[in-house]
């Protein structure tokens, strides 16, 4: 027989015995999942026992104590296997092992997949023999039995374990028939919620599991910390009230309280407010009520993109003079152990903070975990109000999925969600019951521009005789691609306009500081007119307004976001400004359009303009609603909720892939080295240079590829430097990207830097396949 390690005397690591761990992190499931049935708990604290106890291995044990042994016996598999025996004759004894026995097979794929993606149900490859000979089984079994008294007939021997291999898996044949819904009628919603509370299990776990390696607690808002956010809300307003939309702001978020107060026991409610009429101001303010009065303890908002999340996470600390949590894309540092288990990291991961500013991804990735550490985030969940921004960006694939999960989520750690848009997605095929609306129109009397729908093929060339007829001090021209963007404002510097680009193909640093210029610009009195000519960057999270806006023909709902753009802030007075709506061809044959969106919705767009030439603003709002009625009349977008039942019955999979947004063809990262000038930069980026003592971009990629300074960053550190990266980063269509980088650079480098500078300009960002 081979040496083994005594069980009382293992360590989980350095300092910390094996049974202190394992007493920790059952204690702590146990204590999260308090509010479930007593055997539940029991179990799931059994569960927590099991999870490292496999790291009692004679090799485990001396890799944790040798820094010089890097191979390490597989833990969590063998901790399985152990918990399935132990787990089940548990449950016998009590009597309930039918009742408890799916329960039983979640916990053994939670514990097999607790350092890295979670497993599908029918994956058995964990059901096999181990080593039991280099574990010490009488040292676990009498661990075990002071746990559990009532287990106390079970026996731990390697003859045991050997035969619960066969026995094993017949049980396993069982509840996969069992799990197997093809037969029987389902509904969504209960089966999501089932798939919720187990996924509640895992965290519990990884929770209990990462948090024992470093200590995290979150912060709440108490009543008084939601009084004085509610009074900053209602100073910020009285700042503004000199702006011409201030006294209309000021009554819609009345209104809103109003009919809030009115009904204030909903789940959720969708806050439908024109662009411009300060949505996130009035959901904050909603937000503060929930806390003072109804004893919610969080807010969480929500964004589509990167830039709408970290401008509003900015007025948020602006707001309530605090710090806030961002996590998004940039804060996933990397898949390296020793970073994701650092109490910065883990903190983030776990949104641990009162108030938190996150993406579409990761509350997607909450509902949906795909790795054991994606369940972080609903550690400290309960009790928050989730304010999602921008609703209407979510894929109609998935939005009914999303919804459904939410819905599911927010019963088990009782969430309000507030959906902020003025141009709202139907909610009935996703939701069990129709969210509370509250409701604020344009008003009538100050409709902010007219929308002209014109029937006239334009190109590139004809475009900008088209705008000089409708010129004014300030107008965008938006289209639908970069190339026919760079085209058109080719022909706009030939005429001598006043003209600035901005487009996708733009470093983040370099759109930054063209909005930035832009801005400034639109505030000046202008000595001629100004030209912007951008695509659909423009739409959302860009607090720009003109007197005018030329847009290509889209779809409905980007026509109206577009609006939103013009004369925002009522700047002209009562002259309206004017929206101009336009079919668009490349080279005067090319319909860029149909390059981006599906044929059926434009054609729901052309069926619904072509009722007239001239709308308002109060108009829009009608005919967007008809275009979402008859998009989701034509389809329901109900065919993801098929996913549910492929993960009950074990896949999975099926869910943790879901995306917010329609995947487009991949792209590949690259490092363009091209500033803008010192005063066009944001505060931001300046502030991050000065601290990591770097003046141009090639010291920032030079220290980005230099290993010894990275290792040596904090976390913290190392996070901001990320940022600080990532703003000079572009990601290209790979095909693209390969045409000017080689493949062998990228297999090199992740991120490789663009050697050609002349392939990037000041003027036009990336310039490759525009002249071809």
């Amino acid at each position: 027989m081979s040496r083994i390690v005594p069980f009382e005397t293992c360590i989980a690591r350095p300092g910390v015995s094996l049974i202190e761990h394992s007493v920790f992190v059952k204690r702590s499931m146990e204590y999260f999942l308090r509010e479930f049935d007593n055997t539940t708990v029991r179990l799931a604290g059994l569960s927590g026992v099991c999870h490292d106890v496999a790291k009692a291995h004679l090799e485990w044990q001396a890799y944790i104590q040798s820094s010089a042994i890097k191979k390490r016996p597989n833990h969590s598999a063998c901790g399985a296997f152990l918990f399935s025996y132990l787990g089940y004759h548990f449950l016998k004894h009590i009597d309930l092992w039918e009742k408890y026995k799916i329960l039983w097979l979640w916990l053994i794929q939670d514990i097999r997949s607790h350092h890295g993606k979670l497993s599908d149900l029918n994956d058995d490859s964990w059901l096999k023999k181990y080593e039991w000979s280099k574990i010490d089984l009488e040292g676990i079994e009498m661990f075990f039995k002071k746990q559990y008294k009532e287990s106390e007939n079970v026996k731990l021997s390697e003859s045991s374990l050997i035969h619960w291999i066969h026995e094993c898996a017949r049980l396993l044949e069982d509840i996969y028939d069992e799990l197997d819904l093809e037969y029987e009628e389902w509904e969504a919603l209960p089966v999501m919620k089932r798939l919720q509370v187990w996924r509640q299990m895992t965290t519990s776990l990884i929770s209990g599991d990462r948090f024992h390696v470093k200590e995290v607690s979150t912060q709440w808002l108490a009543k008084q910390d939601f009084k004085r956010f509610h009074k900053a809300v209602n100073d910020f307003s009285k700042k503004h009230a000199d702006e011409p939309l201030s006294v209309m702001r000021i009554e819609a978020q009345q209104e809103m309280m109003r009919q809030l107060e009115e009904e204030p026991d909903h789940t959720f409610y969708t806050l439908k407010m024109p662009t411009g009429y300060g949505k996130t101001i009035t959901s904050l303010k909603m937000a503060t009520w929930f806390g003072e009065h109804q004893g919610f303890q969080k807010i969480i908002y929500v964004a589509p993109y990167l830039s709408i999340l970290e401008q509003n996470a900015s007025e948020i600390e602006q707001l309530f003079d605090t710090v806030v949590l961002q996590h998004h894309s940039l804060a996933i540092l990397d898949d390296d152990p020793e970073q994701r288990t650092s109490f910065s990291q883990l903190a983030m991961e776990s949104w641990a903070h009162s108030l938190v500013c996150t993406s579409f991804q990761q509350l997607c990735k909450a509902i949906f975990p795909s790795r054991a550490q994606d369940t972080l985030r609903r550690a400290f969940l309960k009790n928050s109000v989730i304010i999602i921004d921008e609703p209407q960006i979510f894929s109609p694939e998935v939005w009914n999925l999303f919804l459904c999960g939410i819905e599911a989520l927010a019963e088990i750690v009782r969430l309000k969600v507030i959906f902020l848009s003025a141009t709202m997605p139907p909610f009935r095929y996703g939701l069990s019951n129709e969210p509370k609306k509250l409701v604020i129109k344009s008003s009538a009397e100050h409709n902010r521009y007219q929308v002209v729908i014109e029937t006239e093929v334009q190109s590139e060339e004809t475009v900008v005789g088209f705008m000089e007829k409708n010129e004014r001090e300030t107008q965008a021209l938006i289209v639908n691609t970069v190339k026919d963007a760079i085209l058109s404002f080719d022909n706009l510097k030939k005429r001598g306009k006043n003209a600035y680009l901005v487009h996708g193909l733009m470093t983040p640093i370099h759109k930054k500081a063209q909005i930035k210029k832009i801005d400034d610009l639109l505030k000046e009195k202008q000595t001629r007119p100004l030209y912007v000519v951008s695509t659909q960057i423009f739409e959302t999270g860009v607090n720009l307004s003109f007197q005018h806006i030329a847009r290509a023909l889209s779809l409905l709902p980007s026509i109206f976001q577009t609006g939103g753009r013009v004369n925002r802030h009522m700047e002209n007075g009562e002259k309206a400004g004017l929206l101009t709506i336009f079919p668009f061809y490349q080279n005067g044959n090319i319909d860029t359009r149909s390059m981006i969106y599906p044929k059926n919705l434009q054609k729901i767009t052309d069926r619904i303009l072509k009722e007239k030439t001239l709308y308002t603003e109060l108009e829009m709002v009608d005919l967007v609603n008809q275009y979402y009625s008859e998009m989701f009349r034509q389809n329901t977008y109900e065919a993801a909720l098929m996913k549910i039942k492929d993960a009950y019955e074990g896949g999975w999979n099926k869910l943790s892939s879901v995306q917010p947004f329609h995947m487009n063809d991949p792209r590949l990262p690259i490092f363009v080295p091209y500033e803008p000038e010192v005063e066009e930069i944001d505060e931001k980026i300046l502030k991050l240079k000065k601290k990591f003592q770097v003046s141009d971009p090639e010291q920032i990629y030079n220290k980005y590829s230099d290993r010894q300074f990275m290792a040596n960053l904090s976390f913290e550190e190392r996070k901001l430097f990320m940022i600080l990266f990532n703003y000079y980063v572009l990601d290209v269509l790979a095909q693209k990207a390969l045409s000017i980088i080689s493949q062998e650079e990228y297999l090199q480098k992740k991120i490789p830097i663009l050697q050609d500078k002349k392939i990037y300009d000041e003027l036009y960002g990336l310039k490759i396949d525009v002249y071809d």
